[in-house]
């Protein structure tokens, strides 16, 4: 049986010292109106972890994927830590392919971390995102492209793909498909790793909650 991708939730803050010159007393989360600190330096890096490599993005980031990462940075008992976080909704295991896969997109929202830098004439479907004045961090689908911009307007992931589907059924050169907001949600959900991966969007708890 595949095993479900493993998601990070929350938007990290920063690090807090005390004052200048003192180690880092707790790192720090934002999800939803909610700051959450992590003052075991183990506990924050499995939760770095759970975003993936950037340079493999073919490779499906699952709980073995992030123990082993988490493992090779030093952390002795990855798989305690990801129990607890899997608890606390720090993580979230979803698959394609699950039954409750609109529960979890009702459940947590994306929020946009950068911003459009448009299509190519050599390329019109792929839209970069980024910083003005930088390359692309990553390309995307116009789909995915689509939803991740508009992603944080709506209350939850659930409601912008209905949105989408809707949009798209009132035109005629859409792919039928895409009339369907669980198909939305699932090309989206195959690039949403990379976007948290590249720190162009963060997963949030949905507005309401």
């Amino acid at each position: 049986m595949t095993q479900p991708l493993i998601l990070p939730v929350g938007r990290y803050t920063g690090e807090f010292h005390p004052e200048v010159g003192a180690p880092v007393a707790y790192y720090s989360l934002g999800i939803g109106r909610l700051l959450v600190t992590m003052e075991d330096p183990a506990a924050f890096a499995v939760w770095a972890a759970a975003h993936p490599p950037t340079d493999a993005p073919a490779r499906p980031w699952t709980r073995s994927a992030l123990v082993e990462s988490a493992t090779a940075v030093g952390v002795t008992d990855p798989e305690r830590i990801v129990e607890g976080f899997l608890e606390d909704g720090l993580l979230v295991e979803v698959s394609p392919d699950d039954p409750d896969l609109e529960g979890f997109a009702r459940a947590h929202r994306v929020l946009p971390l950068m911003v459009s830098l448009g299509n190519s004439p050599e390329d019109p479907l792929s839209y970069g995102i980024g910083l003005f004045g930088m390359e692309p961090v990553i390309r995307v689908p116009t789909l995915v492209h689509d939803v991740w911009q508009w992603s944080s307007v709506g209350a939850s992931l659930w409601e912008v793909c209905e949105v989408f589907a809707e949009a798209g059924a009132r035109v005629d050169f859409v792919d039928e498909r895409e009339h369907d907001p669980r198909h939305v949600l699932r090309e989206f959900l195959a690039a949403l790793p990379m976007l948290l991966a590249t720190n162009a969007a963060c997963l949030d708890e949905a507005r309401g909650l």
